[in-house]
């Protein structure tokens, strides 16, 4: 039941209509056969047929992503009394993990978190609170930009205790969802909503909650988690919170709230070194159980270097791409599929001759026609680009460059330079002749 459910979870995200959808939601999940089969049951052939040609392959990449082993789904039709029937089941067991909702990700593990400089206090902490809940660091308060891991170690946090403690109450859920439920129990204006609302959060073990600065300036809801603190502090349990910024900077949260979040231990996750970004990307290949080129991984390490998500999606991106078109993975091959998220660049001491020499040779045009005052289309565009270039590239001013063009005026140089910058922003073809342009700078220098 639980691989059903964390596959339905992420099918439901990747649901692009209504319709999609409804039909998901009549997939009642009805046994795990040899370890390795979903039995999944449809109410009618319509069902079941929809469910086969719009949600089956993806269930399947899916369950692979999660589980790290292929699944397979075979999907049966029932009657209306034994559908029914399965549904309930299934119901009765949803509204029992309901209770503490978790959608962990399978691979959100400590075993799997790469500790490099930027992570390594983050990481010892997590792991102490994990072992010894409700112990020294209580609250635990994890901060740093998106994408970097928080979630990660929470998602880690909740394993290692349910593994170490199958009976602990373990509750992992975003601000947002809090929010949610808190609004759903104020609406429905019954005292026993709001009550059960109170016993879900106040008598838990562990509470993680994620992105905390999405509650700033939600007044009530905050006021709710002020006490929801004070009861689960007072019992000694566990919470964790995790925040893009450090509790003193959550201006439009309430002073007392963010006094208490910063009363245990307050860590921070900065952006991977190179040296931790390999790593990743590494561990990255080794789940995927694929050989990557150590100039590939050294390139992404090198240029991606944001955040961990991207990271990772770059790697997927060129492992995904050398798949379905059936192409070893290389450095060209990496140069040109990440041409989107790395920004190409030229060879340090360009000289304008240089830049001529490639610029003439791209468009097909003589240098002499570079310099000259011609004013065909076909003339000036190169022209222009290789003024851009020139007043990126080089470290001269713009009558020099310009004496470089003929003796143009400084005012001719810097207009052809904030036209090109302007096409780039504008037209995916200027983008991508100045790319291929400076490749045939790079290729230049590395011969």
């Amino acid at each position: 039941m639980e691989i059903w459910q964390s596959i339905y979870t992420e099918l439901s995200k990747a649901t692009d209509s209504q319709l999609n959808s409804a039909i998901l939601g009549k997939i009642e999940f009805r046994e795990l056969v040899n370890d390795d089969t979903l039995v999944l049951c449809a109410p009618d052939e319509f069902t079941k047929g929809w469910f086969v040609e719009n949600f089956l392959m993806t269930a399947q990449g899916i369950a692979k992503a999660l589980f790290e082993k292929p699944y397979q789904f075979r999907i049966e039709v029932v009657n209306e009394k034994s559908f029914n029937e399965i549904k309930e089941r299934g119901g009765k067991s949803r509204k029992s993990e309901s209770v503490y909702p978790m959608n962990l990700n399978p691979k959100y593990t400590f075993e799997h978190f790469v500790v490099g400089n930027s992570n390594d206090f983050a990481h010892a902490a997590a792991l102490n609170v994990a072992k010894f809940p409700g112990g020294s660091y209580n609250p635990l308060f994890i901060y740093g930009n998106v994408a970097l891991g928080k979630t990660h170690l929470l998602h880690a946090i909740a394993h290692k205790i349910i593994g170490d403690n199958p009976e602990a109450k373990v509750l992992y859920i975003t601000s947002e969802a809090f929010t949610n439920e808190f609004v759903e129990a104020v609406r429905d204006d019954k005292q026993s909503s709001k009550s059960r609302f109170r016993e879900k959060y106040r008598s838990i073990d562990v509470l993680l909650m994620d992105d905390i600065q999405f509650l700033q300036n939600k007044a009530s809801t905050l006021s709710e988690l002020f006490h929801t603190f004070n009861e689960l502090f007072h019992d000694r349990k566990q919470m964790v919170f995790a925040c893009d910024q450090p509790p003193k900077s959550l201006q439009a949260i309430e002073e007392r709230l963010r006094t208490r979040f910063d009363s245990g231990l307050t860590v921070e996750i900065k952006v991977p070194d190179y040296e931790t970004r390999k790593a990743i990307l590494l561990e990255k290949a080794k789940e995927e159980n694929i050989d990557i080129p150590d100039s590939v991984m050294d390139y992404i390490a090198n240029h991606i270097d944001t955040d961990i998500r991207t990271l990772e999606g770059s790697l997927t991106k060129v492992i995904a791409y050398s798949s379905l078109k059936k192409k070893q993975i290389s450095l060209d091959l990496t140069k040109d599929i990440l041409r989107d998220k790395i920004k190409a660049e030229a060879p340090k001491n360009l000289t304008i001759t240089e830049i001529q020499k490639v610029v003439s040779k791209f468009f097909s045009v003589s240098i002499n026609d570079l310099k000259s005052p011609k004013r065909m289309e076909s003339i000036t565009y190169p022209r222009q680009i290789a003024m851009y270039l020139a007043t990126e590239y080089t470290s001269l001013s713009l009558t020099e460059i310009g004496q470089f063009f003929g003796g143009k005026a400084h005012t001719t140089v810097m207009r052809s330079s904030q036209k090109i910058n302007g096409l780039l922003k504008s037209r995916k073809k200027v983008k991508r002749e100045i790319e291929d342009i400076i490749s045939q700078f790079y290729n230049s220098a590395q011969k």
